[in-house]
């Protein structure tokens, strides 16, 4: 389970999925996996496996979040841990729409670290375009052009707990529950 936010903006999302394949001279699907538009999201909390009974507690803390909705811009292609050595490709924000990200994070943290969940790692607003399945080299040179790309914008309206289940075909996500914006 996981709380999240969805890219509304799928298809200027893709688009840009696109670009960066076109980018990388000689990539296939087996080394760089494009994350699903349907998939295409914020994680603000992640929790791993959790029992009926805390479910039943994040939501109720869930419940108690109120924000205002908010426009953000996308901006720069990212790796992490590095260009050198990706494991994942992103996209992330700029730094208004990083602020306003950071601070429903914020809340969402607060309000569940009161019922004894803590994050699982530091918070960096990105979207996961791409995962490296095998190792790239030399990718540095074809990413870092992106380093002040504008890559349009979306809005901010809904949080949502959400549900993962692996399959082979990749990952399937279902809402448990949506806090929408006042």
């Amino acid at each position: 389970m996981f709380i999240a936010i969805d890219c509304n903006n799928k298809e200027e999302i893709s688009n840009i999925q696109q670009m960066i394949l076109n980018s990388i001279p000689s990539i296939n699907e087996k080394i760089l996996k494009a994350v699903d538009p349907g998939n295409l999201h914020f994680t603000l909390f992640f929790f791993g496996e959790v029992d009926d009974k805390r479910v039943e507690q994040i939501k109720n803390k869930m419940n108690e979040i109120t924000f205002q909705g908010f426009d953000i811009i996308y901006k720069q292609i990212g790796a992490f841990p590095s260009f050198k050595f990706p494991k994942v490709i992103w996209i992330g924000l700029d730094e208004n729409s990083t602020r306003k990200l950071i601070s429903i994070f914020e809340l969402v943290r607060f309000k569940m670290e009161q019922i004894g969940f803590k994050p699982d790692k530091q918070f960096k607003p990105h979207l996961t375009l791409f995962r490296v399945k095998k190792p790239i080299t030399n990718i540095q040179n074809c990413l870092t052009k992106y380093t002040d790309f504008i890559a349009g914008s979306d809005k901010i309206d809904k949080i949502h707990l959400k549900k993962s289940e692996l399959f082979q075909s990749g990952p399937v996500y279902s809402d448990i529950m949506t806090v929408f914006a006042k």
